[in-house]
C-alpha cells in the first residue's frame, strides 16, 4: 500500500494542481467565446449603430476579466500553492512517514513471492474472488518495478489483501477494519444492486485466517466512527471535503423520461434533484431510493442501446442534431447516476456498519 502511495504521489499532486488551474482557464475561455459571439456575430451590426456601445462593452468585459483574475489569485492560486508539493516540501508526506514508521509490512524478498501471488491472483480473478477482479482489465498492461522486484498492477489489490491475511494469521483474534473507497462488487456484497456489506468471500477468508470480526468502510465512514467511538475530534468540514472528493457530482441526479414522437424526434422532461445523503438516517430509507435510481439507470442504458442499435432508415426519420444531443445527454447522466448509486451504496454500508458496531458494543 505504501509503495502504491509513493508511486502515485507526484502524479496525484500534479493532477490536483492541474485541475485547479483549469477552473480560471475555463472561465476565461468562456468569456472570450462570449466576446466573439457579441462582436463578430449577429449582434455586431446592432452594436455599430450606437456610439460608444462597443467601448462600454469592452469596459464591461475588462471588469469581468479583472474579477476573474482577482478570484484566481485569492482562491485558486492559494489552494494550488498549498498542494504544490512538486515545488515545495511535502509536509503531508512527512506526516504519513511518521504515522507509518514501524507499521509497514516487510516487502517481498524475492521475485518468486510476487510471481506466486500473480498466479493465485489470476485464478481468483477467473472465478470472481476479490479483491481486484472488477478493475483488473484496466490494469492488465500496467507494470512496475521496485528494489529489484517486478509487480503487475492488475494484482495490486490482491497484494494488499494477501499481506493483511498474513498479518491476521500471525495475530489470531484480531478485529479488522479495512478502509477503502472502492465500492465495486469485488469488495462489497450486493443483491439487486443493494450493498449488504463486505463481499462474503472476503469475510470468510479473513475469518478463516483468524480474524474475530471484519468491517469494510470507506474513508468518511471510518472517520465518522473514529469521532464517535475513538474521540478522534476530526473536523466535520474535513470529512465532508474528503467525501466530496471521492464522489464528484454524486448528489446530482436526473430523472429523464421520453417517448419517441414520429419525425419530431424525442421529447423528454427533465427533473433535477439534489439528494442530501447525510439526512438519511437508516438503511430502510435508502432501499426505495436506491431501487428507484437503479431502475432509472437501467432505463437510460436501454434507451442509449436502442439509439446505438437502431436501423439506419429509422434514424434518418429523426432529427439528427437532437439525436446526437440526446446521446451526449444520456452518456453524461448515466455516469452521474452511477456515481450517485455508489454514494448511496456507501451510505448504506456506513449505516449497516454503525448498526454492526452498536451490536458488538451491546454484546460486550
Amino acid at each position: 500500500m505504501c509503495l502504491e502511495y509513493q508511486r502515485n504521489r507526484l502524479k496525484v499532486v500534479k493532477d490536483s494542481r492541474d485541475a485547479l488551474e483549469k477552473i480560471p482557464k475555463k472561465i476565461k475561455a468562456s468569456i472570450n467565446e462570449l466576446k466573439t459571439q457579441v462582436f463578430d456575430g449577429e449582434h455586431n451590426q446592432t452594436i455599430s449603430r450606437y456610439s460608444n456601445l462597443k467601448g462600454e462593452l469592452n469596459t464591461t468585459f475588462s471588469q469581468i476579466e479583472n474579477i476573474v483574475n482577482e478570484f484566481s489569485e485569492n482562491h485558486i492560486d492559494i489552494r494550488k500553492s498549498n498542494i504544490d508539493f512538486l515545488k515545495n516540501h511535502d509536509v503531508i508526506r512527512d506526516k504519513i512517514d511518521d504515522l507509518t514508521e514501524g507499521r509497514i509490512g516487510s516487502a517481498p524478498n524475492e521475485q518468486k513471492v510476487v510471481d506466486d501471488l500473480n498466479k493465485r491472483g489470476k485464478i481468483r480473478y477467473k472465478y470472481k474472488v476479490g479483491p481486484g477482479f472488477d478493475d483488473s482489465a484496466d490494469k492488465k498492461e500496467s507494470f512496475y518495478s521496485f528494489d529489484g522486484i517486478n509487480y503487475d498492477a492488475e494484482y495490486g489489490d490482491y497484494y494488499v489483501w494477501s499481506q493483511i491475511l498474513e498479518y491476521v494469521g500471525s495475530k489470531p483474534g484480531s478485529n479488522v477494519v479495512y478502509v477503502s473507497n472502492d465500492a465495486k462488487s469485488d469488495f462489497y456484497y450486493k443483491i439487486e444492486g443493494k450493498i449488504r456489506g463486505p463481499n462474503e468471500s472476503l469475510r470468510t477468508e479473513i475469518k478463516k485466517h483468524g480474524a474475530a470480526e471484519f468491517l469494510l468502510q470507506n474513508i468518511d465512514t471510518f472517520l465518522h466512527h473514529a469521532n464517535n467511538h475513538l474521540n478522534a475530534r476530526i473536523d466535520e468540514a474535513v470529512i465532508t471535503e474528503l467525501t466530496n472528493a471521492s464522489a464528484v457530482n454524486a448528489t446530482d441526479s436526473l430523472s429523464i423520461k421520453y417517448k419517441r414522437n414520429g419525425k419530431r424526434g424525442f421529447k423528454y422532461p427533465v427533473e433535477i434533484n439534489h439528494l442530501h445523503l447525510d439526512d438519511i438516517e437508516n438503511v430502510e430509507q435508502i432501499y426505495p431510493i436506491y431501487s428507484e435510481y437503479q431502475k432509472r439507470l437501467n432505463a437510460y442504458n436501454l434507451e442509449l442501446d436502442a439509439i446505438n442499435t437502431a436501423p439506419l432508415e429509422e434514424l434518418e426519420s429523426l432529427q439528427g442534431s437532437e439525436l446526437m444531443s440526446r446521446k451526449r445527454y444520456l452518456t453524461l447522466h448515466i455516469s452521474r447516476l452511477k456515481n450517485l448509486l455508489d454514494s448511496l451504496g456507501n451510505r448504506m454500508a456506513y449505516l449497516q456498519e454503525a448498526e454492526a458496531i452498536q451490536q458488538l458494543r451491546e454484546n460486550e
